[in-house]
C-alpha cells in the first residue's frame, strides 16, 4: 500500500514523499478501513511548517480524519462490521490507503454521505459539537461570535447553533466568504479585512455584549474576546491559527503574549469563562469522548441537523495545490484528498 510521508518541513512540493509500505493489521480494538478520502486540517499546515509541537518525529504520516470502507477487524470490535463505509478520527495516520484505528474513533456513515462532509464529521463537527454541547449550554437568543466561520470547524458550529436557536456574528476574510455566512443562516456576517469587526459588534449589539465566543485564531482574539464577554460569558479557544500562521519568530512571540495574562480570580470575579479544546489529546486519552460525540454528530447528519456547506476534493496528485488553498484561507468549508 501506498502512504504519503512528511519528510522535510517547508513547501508543500517538497515536504511529502509518497512512500510503498506494509499493509497494517489491526491489533485488539482496532479496525482497518481502506480509504475514500482523507481531510486536511490546519493542524497539517503548521505541522508541514514546523511550527506544530504534537508533530512526531520526522518522517511521518499526518492525517486526522478519512473516509472509507472497513476492511477487517479484531476480536473486540462490535460496533461496525466489515463492509462498512465509515468515517473516523485517526490520531495521524490518515495520509495513507489503509487506515488502523481505535474502533471507538469509527462510525458507520449512510453511503449517500458527500465525502467533504462525511470527514469533517470526525473533526470538524465532533470539534463544533463538543465545543458547543459538552463545554458549554448554548440557550436559544444567545449571542454568539465564530471566528473564521466560513472555516470547517466554523461551518459546523454556525449548524449547531443555529440548531440551537442562537444569534450569531461570524468574521471571515472576504466578501465572497460575508455571502457564504449570509447564506448559512449568520445573521451578523464580518469581513475581518475591511472592518473592525470589535467595533462592528459594538454598532450590532449596543450595550449588550457576547455570550459566547468561539475561537480558532488565538492571540489578541482571545483577549479581545474576553472583553467582549457578558457576564455569565464563555470563550471556548480550539485552535491558534493567529499565531501559528506567523513565520517570523519575534513577530509570533508577540502574538503569543497577545493571548494575555490572566488569574483564575479575575474570571470569578467578572463571572466570565475560558475553556481550551484539544481534540488530539481527547483522542489519545478519552477515545470514549470522541466515540459519544461522533455517534451523536452522525445521528445529526442522519436527520439533517448537520447537512453539507461547501468543501472541496482534490486528487493524491494534487495534494500541494490542497495544502497550499488551506494555509492561505482560500476554502470554504472541509478539503480533502481522494486516492
Amino acid at each position: 500500500m501506498k502512504a504519503i510521508y512528511l519528510v522535510r518541513f517547508g513547501k508543500p512540493e517538497d515536504a511529502f514523499e509518497i512512500r510503498d509500505v506494509a499493509m497494517p493489521e489491526p491489533s485488539d480494538s482496532q479496525v482497518r478501513v481502506k480509504v475514500e478520502a482523507f481531510g486536511l486540517n490546519y493542524a497539517d499546515v503548521t505541522a508541514r511548517q514546523g511550527r506544530y509541537r504534537d508533530c512526531p518525529p520526522l518522517p511521518c504520516v499526518l492525517g486526522y480524519d478519512a473516509v472509507g470502507v472497513v476492511d477487517a477487524i479484531s476480536k473486540n470490535v462490535t460496533n461496525v462490521k466489515v463492509g462498512d463505509r465509515v468515517t473516523l478520527f485517526t490520531l495521524f495516520n490518515g495520509y495513507a490507503e489503509y487506515i488502523v484505528a481505535d474502533y471507538r474513533a469509527a462510525t458507520k456513515i449512510p453511503e449517500n454521505f458527500l465525502l467533504p462532509f462525511a470527514a469533517a464529521l470526525a473533526t470538524q463537527y465532533c470539534t463544533a459539537y463538543y465545543a458547543s454541547c459538552e463545554c458549554v449550554n448554548v440557550h436559544e437568543g444567545d449571542v454568539a461570535l465564530v471566528h473564521a466561520a466560513a472555516g470547517g470547524v466554523g461551518t459546523a458550529l454556525i449548524q449547531m447553533l443555529l440548531y440551537k436557536g442562537a444569534v450569531i456574528i461570524g468574521t471571515c476574510g472576504s466578501q465572497e466568504k460575508v455571502e457564504h455566512l449570509r447564506k448559512s443562516g449568520v445573521q451578523y456576517p464580518i469581513n475581518y479585512n475591511t472592518s473592525d469587526y470589535r467595533e462592528e459588534i459594538k454598532k450590532i449589539l449596543g450595550d449588550r455584549k457576547l455570550d459566547l465566543v468561539f475561537d480558532s485564531l488565538g492571540g489578541k482574539y482571545v483577549s479581545d474576546g474576553i472583553k467582549l464577554l457578558a457576564t455569565g460569558g464563555k470563550l471556548v479557544m480550539f485552535g491558534g491559527a493567529d499565531v501559528t500562521s506567523e513565520k517570523n519568530f519575534f513577530k509570533r512571540w508577540r502574538k503569543i503574549f497577545q493571548f494575555g495574562f490572566y488569574h483564575p480570580g479575575m474570571f470569578m470575579m467578572a463571572s466570565k469563562s475560558l475553556i481550551g479544546i484539544s481534540m488530539l489529546k481527547i483522542g489519545k486519552e478519552k477515545p470514549e469522548i470522541i466515540s459519544r460525540v461522533l455517534r451523536e454528530v452522525v445521528a445529526l447528519g442522519g436527520k439533517n441537523v448537520l447537512t453539507p456547506s461547501g468543501g472541496q476534493e482534490f486528487p493524491v496528485s494534487q495534494l500541494a495545490e490542497a495544502h497550499y488553498a488551506l494555509e492561505q484561507r482560500r476554502t470554504l468549508g472541509k478539503v480533502v484528498v481522494k486516492w
